[in-house]
């Protein structure tokens, strides 16, 4: 039996939990609709005692209606709202990504990237009639893909200019991350103190709790920015300072002030690698390990794909069918990879498929072909997969983002060392 609620007859079947939040009674799961198959996520909400309807949850309408009025490529679009035995869920578009604090290893360049397209996201919401707030932005709730695609997501704590968007909690926001005028009257600069707030976060690699720890003033809201960043860019130090004011007449006044004041920054002297020294020691080093172990192993690679090719010249007679049936078989586990990929990159309980995958297919071909045909057409076969390899491991391995910001030469020289290392060395296995 699936440890999973069932949602069958509402014609939605949950396959995995991506998130919960126990104080407030929220689970949020990835699913799909039964009849399209889309892929959905399911945030359900379970009722406090056995006697609750939906009817003394109506207070969650006001976040359904507005979700049903967004229309921004960066908030999930609303779908579908079903009540349930024990409480009700909300359907929404399914978002492959990740939230933001599980990223520990962008660059600079990404990191302003990524700031200027969330601040897009909040003018699109404060140019509302009326204008909506967030009210709870922090790293976990925005989302972030591999192409670098902001997303905001849970608007339980927005409001509607003056109007509650939802009564699911009697305290808005995330401590730490909320404006101190939040508390009694928030407005369009509220926001823009939790978004400073998030960006410290990601800055110094630290949880809100650790900066509130080790940063003392003599206002709890006024972060010390200078104290903990005393290598930051001074004109994005300048930036940030404003962005985390504990005064809302002293803070960017909404999205676009913030974003326009951002543009108008040198941003090439911020990404210059001297924001914070720690920051990119850390990053640098990670992103060089990539590159470092992806170089090595297709210099391997190529090394076993120059030693098969000589075994096969050598020892074996290859006519025209074993050839094409070996760039077939090669065609067969370039898409089998790439599919791989995609399947780890669903979910992570879809990783060990996708590894299997990868790893199981290769050897299914050769174990096969070698039973089939015999022996030389599964070395003929295991060379092409190899080469097939070298090709797929190439095309990730330029997508890492340290390589990715270097120039066209650069990146190529780096390629060309590796394959051409890989064929010295497989040349005296000949």
């Amino acid at each position: 039996m699936s440890e999973y609620p069932n949602l069958n007859k509402y014609g939605y079947q949950i396959d995995a939990q991506l998130g919960c939040n126990r104080e407030g009674g929220r689970i949020t799961w990835k699913g799909k609709h039964l009849t399209s198959q889309k892929i959905v996520a399911i945030k359900q909400f379970c009722f406090a005692k056995k006697d609750s309807s939906w009817s003394g949850y109506k207070a969650y309408e006001q976040e359904i209606k507005l979700l049903q009025q967004l229309n921004h490529p960066g908030i999930p679009q609303y779908l579908d709202s079903i009540e349930t035995e024990n409480g009700f869920c909300l359907i929404q578009e399914y978002i492959p990504a990740s939230s933001l604090n599980n990223y520990n290893q962008l660059t600079l360049l990404e990191l302003q990237q990524i700031i200027l397209k969330f601040l897009e996201i909040l003018i699109y919401l404060q140019q509302q009639n009326p204008p909506i707030l967030h009210r709870d932005i922090k790293p976990e709730n925005i989302l972030l893909d591999e192409k670098l695609r902001v997303y905001l997501i849970d608007f339980g704590f927005a409001s509607l200019g003056n109007k509650e968007a939802s009564g699911s909690s009697v305290f808005k926001g995330t401590p730490g991350f909320i404006a101190p005028e939040q508390i009694v009257k928030p407005g369009l600069a509220s926001d823009i103190y939790s978004l400073g707030v998030t960006i410290v976060c990601l800055l110094s690699n630290k949880s809100i709790v650790e900066i509130r720890d080790s940063v003392s003033t003599d206002d709890p809201y006024q972060l010390d920015l200078k104290s903990l960043f005393p290598e930051l860019n001074r004109q994005f130090l300048s930036w940030l300072e404003k962005m985390t004011n504990a005064k809302a007449s002293k803070r960017f006044s909404n999205a676009l002030a913030a974003r326009e004041a951002l543009l108008s920054v040198d941003l090439e002297d911020i990404t210059s690698g001297k924001i914070l020294r720690a920051y990119d020691l850390n990053i640098n080093y990670t992103a060089k390990a990539q590159v470092i172990s992806g170089t090595f192993a297709i210099a391997s690679l190529t090394t076993i794909a120059m030693g098969s090719v000589g075994y096969i010249n050598n020892h074996l007679e290859s006519s025209i069918v074993d050839i094409a049936i070996a760039i077939l078989a090669g065609i067969v586990i370039g898409i089998t990879q790439l599919g791989a990929v995609e399947i780890a990159k669903t979910d992570n309980s879809a990783r060990i498929q996708g590894g299997i995958l990868a790893v199981g297919v290769p050897i299914v071909l050769v174990a096969a072909s070698g039973v089939i045909w015999g022996r030389g057409e599964a070395v003929d076969i295991a060379g092409t997969i190899i080469i097939a390899e070298i090709l797929i491991l190439a095309y990730f391995w330029w997508q890492i983002p340290w390589v990715a910001q270097r120039s066209l030469p650069l990146k190529s020289s780096f390629l060309f060392v590796a394959i051409a290392l890989g064929i010295t060395f497989g040349l005296q296995l000949i």
